[in-house]
C-alpha cells in the first residue's frame, strides 16, 4: 500500500496520513459499490497486487456467457422479424 500512498501524496501534494485516509475512502466506497465477489480484489489492488487469476477467469466466462445469451437474443429476433415477413407475403 506504501506504493500508493507515495503515488497520491506526490500527486495531490499531502502527507502519509492524509493520502492515506484518501485511499481508504476510495476503496469503502468502491466496495460498497461492487459485487461481493470483487470486494476482496479492491484490498488486494490496493495493497499493491494484481487482480487475481481466479477472478480474471470469472470475467472472460461472464464475457462468454454474455456473449452466447446476446447471439441468442439476436436469433430469436432475427427469426421473429422473418417470421413477420413472411406473414405480411401471405
Amino acid at each position: 500500500m506504501q506504493e500508493l500512498i507515495n503515488k497520491v501524496k506526490e500527486a495531490a501534494g499531502i502527507n502519509d496520513e492524509q493520502a492515506k485516509k484518501s485511499i481508504e475512502t476510495v476503496s469503502a466506497y468502491l466496495k460498497d459499490k461492487m459485487p461481493d465477489a470483487l470486494k476482496s480484489q479492491i484490498d488486494n489492488l490496493v495493497a499493491g497486487g494484481k487482480l487475481s487469476e481466479g477472478i480474471k477467469e470469472k470475467l472472460a466466462d461472464t464475457a462468454v456467457d454474455v456473449k452466447e445469451k446476446v447471439e441468442d437474443i439476436f436469433d430469436d429476433v432475427k427469426d421473429k422479424i422473418s417470421d413477420l415477413f413472411t406473414k405480411k407475403k401471405e
